[in-house]
């Protein structure tokens, strides 16, 4: 009996640099935090206000993924990577020395769309270098790898704050943007041969992304993914005026919470790099989404039973620690249905990811103004995306199921 090809596995200097990529964006969300209430008061803005600067950049990240991965489909893969690495050290050295608040605005949203173009890209050629398992166990590698970044990034964004303010953050991204720009251009090559490329004008092209918006399977694994993220994100926007504002840390202190959060979910994707190829991406998503479940509605007994602050961190720990078998497998099984549409897969995956986002970073300050305190502001958003997310993910599974029953 032939033994069926081995699945290739990806080029350890093509990983290296889209780890790097992957790393650079949740730098450019949670390396700042804990000078947003900083922000606000130097920008003379609200606390929504400030949040907003987490909205521009996101609003752009969605935009930058829909059109870009989609367009990628069509002209290739390195042309507009190198454009939009190069746009993301413009945009920082701008928001760097930005005087007001809608000069700010305008530089997160180029941020944003330049750093969405970079990540949808990345997901891309992963997707057109690999497939299926290997595919999971690549996007855990990636959690993997760009997640030293995150981990160290907070503890150093609060020293910078401390000692540089906000605009010191900034001026720290640009120079990576731009070590990040160097990377790309080097060692990414055109990964989408010609001969693969949808043609036929828009029309075809719309129409292949209606034929993959109809996949249950796709879909359902895709909001599975957009809505994990978006119950880490409202953690994210809320925790600088909740651990700061309420809980009394200093920005210091708050910046070591993050990247303890954060190493739970750097350990439970290692594990989950190493279970995936035995256990396969569904169960562990599964098995992830449950766990995120059931520690929202925690936090939700626990704010409104009043608990204290380190009640409360034992929650967001457990929560963020989840997102490492939510991620990747999620994410996975969402793109092993593309085919050849693997930018726009990812493209509708990362748009509605930052979009729902964008849209929940003031939701907390909106809920909070209702009467209610931060921490239960915060775990009331959670637990509804949470909810969805988990919606998602079983009935993308459960078409899986369908199809291998009918098969």
């Amino acid at each position: 009996m032939t033994k069926p090809p081995a699945t290739p596995a990806m080029p350890p200097l093509i990983l290296g640099v889209l780890a790097l990529v992957s790393a650079l964006e949740p730098l450019s969300i949670n390396m700042y935090l804990s000078g947003l209430p900083r922000l606000a008061g130097d920008l003379d803005v609200t606390q929504a206000g400030a949040q907003l600067t987490l909205t521009f950049f996101l609003l752009g990240m969605s935009l930058g993924q829909l059109v870009m991965g989609t367009l990628s489909d069509a002209v290739g893969r390195r042309g507009l990577f190198v454009g939009g690495v190069i746009v993301t050290v413009v945009a920082s050295v701008v928001a760097a020395v930005a005087p007001t608040a809608p000069v700010l605005f305008l530089a997160r949203f180029l941020m944003g769309l330049a750093a969405g173009t970079a990540v949808v890209l990345a997901r891309a050629v992963a997707g057109d270098l690999v497939r299926g398992q290997e595919l999971a166990r690549v996007f855990s590698l990636l959690m993997l790898l760009g997640g030293v970044a995150p981990v160290i990034g907070p503890v150093v964004g609060g020293f910078i704050v401390d000692t540089a303010g906000w605009r010191g953050v900034f001026w720290v991204l640009a120079g990576l943007n731009a070590i990040m720009m160097v990377a790309v251009i080097a060692a990414i090559p055109e990964t989408l041969p010609r001969a693969s490329r949808t043609g036929g004008g828009v029309g075809q092209l719309l129409r292949a992304i209606g034929a993959l918006l109809r996949d249950r399977a796709y879909l359902g694994f895709t909001l599975g993914y957009i809505f994990s993220f978006s119950t880490m994100f409202t953690y994210v926007a809320a925790s600088p005026f909740l651990l700061q504002e309420d809980f009394g840390f200093t920005p210091v202190q708050y910046s070591i919470i993050f990247a303890v959060n954060t190493t739970g979910m750097f350990l439970t994707s290692l594990v989950n790099a190493r279970l995936v190829r035995r256990v396969g991406p569904l169960p562990l998503a599964r098995v992830g989404n449950l766990l995120m479940v059931a520690a929202v509605a925690y936090l939700l007994v626990a704010s409104f039973l009043g608990a204290g602050r380190w009640a409360i961190l034992a929650g967001l720990f457990v929560t963020v620690s989840s997102m490492g078998l939510n991620f990747g497998n999620t994410s996975a099984l969402a793109i092993s249905r593309a085919g050849t549409l693997t930018g726009s897969a990812s493209a509708f995956m990362g748009a509605g990811q930052f979009l729902v986002a964008g849209l929940l970073a003031p939701t907390v300050a909106w809920v909070v103004a209702q009467g209610l305190n931060q921490a239960q502001g915060m775990a009331i958003v959670m637990g509804i995306v949470a909810l969805a997310a988990a919606a998602g993910v079983w009935g993308g599974g459960a078409a899986l199921e369908r199809e291998g029953a009918s098969a």
